[in-house]
């Protein structure tokens, strides 16, 4: 599936024409019967064959959703719902061809990216007649952008978008294990050159290191990470922190 990147990239009625076809084609393949599919008709590569159909269609889709937010106009409400529908339809592809793939595939982390990325927009959904928040969408995004992550090389955007997710989820249950990967990934984001993050990142990850001070207080125990410093740094308007974590 690594030739779906270097496809030419397609814009306008190309692009729709593309999407249609790569849509047909997979309808067709979940139609058919396994032995009609796979070359010499014992269905070997049938599986296969399905998930190639779903990551060419699930990549266009995507594109053309980042094509139309981009030129958003929140206004027109038909654009609006084309978008979420292109949204719905690449978050069902692509959970669909995540389940299929092992977890060992080389193809996995930027599938899982992909579902928890669009799992977040679609949360956080700030367009009219927007559906109530699903928690749901929001564990997906943190559950698979967090997987994602550990067995990949999170780009920047990715960490952006797990820092958010975490962020949210964890002010809506205050889990601990929230809050410590909030805090590991909060200072992945600001390490990153010339990222300011997002503005409330500094204000949040401080928020967590005192709530954390005044617990391990209370029990009279240690941060597992140990009296060390933090630094956060960050440009764009964030400024720059050093927070220190000593025993109480």
């Amino acid at each position: 599936m690594k030739d779906i990147s270097s496809r030419p990239v397609r814009d306008g009625q190309d692009l729709d024409a593309a999407i249609e076809h790569a849509r047909a084609a997979l309808i067709a393949l979940l139609r058919a019967p396994a032995g009609d599919v796979a070359a010499g008709g014992d269905g070997s590569g049938y599986p296969k064959v399905i998930a190639e159909a779903r990551a060419l269609l699930g990549a266009l889709l995507d594109h053309r959703l980042a094509i139309a937010v981009a030129r958003m106009d929140e206004r027109d409400l038909v654009a609006v719902a084309a978008a979420r529908a292109d949204r719905n339809e690449a978050i069902a592809v692509n959970a669909a061809l995540l389940y299929w793939l092992p977890v060992d595939d080389p193809a996995w982390p930027e599938v899982a990216m992909t579902v928890g990325r669009l799992s977040y927009d679609r949360y956080t959904d700030a367009w009219p007649d927007a559906e109530p928040p699903d928690p749901d969408d929001l564990d997906a995004a943190c559950d698979l952008l967090l997987r994602a992550a550990h067995s990949h090389d999170a780009d920047e955007l990715t960490t952006v978008y797990l820092v958010l997710a975490l962020r949210d989820r964890e002010q809506l249950t205050a889990s601990p294990a929230d809050t410590n990967a909030l805090m590991t990934w909060g200072e992945r984001l600001l390490s990153f050159p010339g990222a300011g993050g997002p503005a409330s990142l500094p204000e949040v990850l401080e928020r967590q290191l005192r709530n954390r001070a005044e617990s391990l207080a209370r029990v009279g125990s240690w941060d597992p990470w140990g009296a060390r410093p933090l630094l956060l740094t960050g440009t764009a308007g964030t400024g720059q922190m050093v927070l220190d974590t000593i025993r109480q």
